[in-house]
C-alpha cells in the first residue's frame, strides 16, 4: 500500500495513522510511545489518567493533571523521536486545566471532543 506521510505543523508522521485516544486506563504512554514509534502518531487519553495514583479516590482532579506529564514523558522513552500526543474531552471537569498541563509537560497535539473546542486555541497560546 502506498502512502504518504502526515505533517502535522513542523512534525511528520511516516505513516499516516492517529491512533485513537481511548477511554479509562486504554490509550496510555505504553500504547502511544508504540504508536509513535512505529511511525503513526500516538494519543494518550486524560480520561481519569490518574486512576492507578494512590490518593485518586481522595482528589482524582489534581491526580489526573498531575499524570498527565508523567504519562506523556513515559511515552516520549518509547516513542523514538514520534508524535505524542492527547485526547483531552471539552466535557472535562477544568477541561483548561487540563490543556495546560499538557502543553506544560510538551505534548505534541491536542484532539478535543465531546464539546466544541472554541477556548482550545486561547488556552494553548497562553
Amino acid at each position: 500500500m502506498k502512502h504518504g506521510k502526515m505533517i502535522l505543523g513542523e512534525l511528520h508522521a511516516d505513516i499516516p495513522v492517529i491512533q485513537g485516544g481511548m477511554g479509562v486506563g486504554i490509550s496510555l504512554s505504553g500504547l502511544a510511545g508504540a504508536v509513535a514509534a512505529a511511525g503513526g502518531i500516538g494519543i494518550i487519553s486524560t480520561a481519569q489518567i490518574g486512576f492507578r495514583e494512590p490518593d485518586f479516590d481522595r482528589d482524582p482532579i489534581a491526580c489526573n493533571l498531575r499524570t498527565i506529564g508523567k504519562e506523556i514523558e513515559k511515552a516520549r522513552q518509547t516513542a523514538r523521536g514520534g508524535i505524542v500526543g492527547v485526547n483531552i474531552m471539552v466535557a472535562t471537569q477544568r477541561y483548561e486545566d487540563y490543556v495546560r498541563a499538557a502543553v506544560l509537560a510538551g505534548t505534541d497535539c491536542i484532539i478535543s471532543g465531546a464539546g466544541l473546542p472554541l477556548d482550545l486555541p486561547g488556552v494553548v497560546a497562553e
